[in-house]
């Protein structure tokens, strides 16, 4: 289970920052916390063998990190889903800006874009794949190019990835209700880990929206 939950009772700090969205965050299940965290990884996993009972947590093979001419940092994660490869390009933007949630409560926080995309089949398979995850029923056919998201760091810095893990919450940010939806993003590259925690169930239907053709 994602060392992210263990940040539960912060998240609702959350909230204020965001604010000005359509839609508040739903308040997260209490889940209990891993005995150990997860192992790194030496080769594609099968992408939901590391999910619990009422959470689809998918985790992917950190293949290759690269610094891109604006600063940005791309991210290759790889996986499988029952036997079939998986992939995709996250992309960490160039600016964060560094913040706090006030005197009295010790955490720095980055905000940014991390945008995912598409390299080609393999992430045709992945939204593909995450539709039945999710049992969204949109059958998409293909991904989209590139959705980038509104990021906040819940831990560790973006800017410098070897620094150690970096916990991330995504935001799809949208006029219509229906299509706000909210995730995490973790990184792990010392463990070769790149990993896609859904944040509610209520999003899985605006995920799969926002990462398909508009």
């Amino acid at each position: 289970m994602s060392t992210t939950r263990n940040l539960i009772t912060i998240m609702g700090l959350f909230t204020f920052l965001f604010g000005g969205c359509s839609k508040q965050p739903a308040p997260t299940p209490p889940t209990k916390a891993p005995a150990q965290p997860a192992p790194p990884l030496t080769a594609p996993p099968e992408v939901t063998s590391e999910s619990e009972e009422g959470f689809h947590d998918l985790v992917f093979w950190l293949q290759d990190i690269k610094q891109l001419p604006d600063g940005s940092q791309s991210l290759h994660g790889l996986g499988t889903y029952q036997g079939r490869p998986l992939g995709l390009e996250v992309v960490l933007g160039p600016t964060w800006q560094a913040g706090s949630l006030g005197k009295d409560v010790p955490l720095v926080t980055y905000s940014g874009v991390v945008t995912y995309r598409s390299t080609g089949a393999d992430s045709d398979a992945f939204i593909q794949a995450l539709d039945g995850i999710y049992s969204t029923k949109l059958s998409p056919k293909v991904m989209r190019r590139e959705t980038p998201f509104t990021a906040i760091s819940l831990g560790g810095d973006p800017r410098d990835l070897k620094s150690g893990a970096v916990h991330m919450k995504l935001f799809f940010e949208s006029d219509k209700q229906d299509e706000y939806a909210e995730f995490y993003t973790n990184i792990r590259l010392a463990d070769h880990r790149l990993e896609v925690h859904e944040k509610d169930p209520e999003y899985r239907l605006p995920i799969i929206k926002a990462l398909q053709p508009h």
